[in-house]
């Protein structure tokens, strides 16, 4: 049987400053009331009966998008 290399994680999760900054969305707007261009495109993503949508301009700007939806937490990169 051939040997585990042990992976070093720590540089992983150690702090430091990203390129790109992960979006964390902290609340919810409601569509209708988010005064969208009608051609605005979205990525949307839909768990357990919820759902939540971002501008892809956002996102092309963040790359990564991440939080809870459902209870569950969630990361989404574009």
């Amino acid at each position: 049987m051939a040997a585990i290399n042990k992976v070093d994680y720590s540089k992983a999760f150690a702090k430091r400053d990203f390129q790109f900054v992960p979006f964390l969305p902290k609340a919810a707007v409601l569509l209708k009331s988010a005064n969208l261009r009608p051609d605005e495109d979205l990525l949307t993503l839909d768990r357990g009966g919820e759902h939540y949508a971002f501008l892809l301009k956002q996102m092309a700007y963040h790359h990564i998008a991440q939080g809870t939806l459902a209870g569950k937490p969630y990361l989404v990169s574009f």
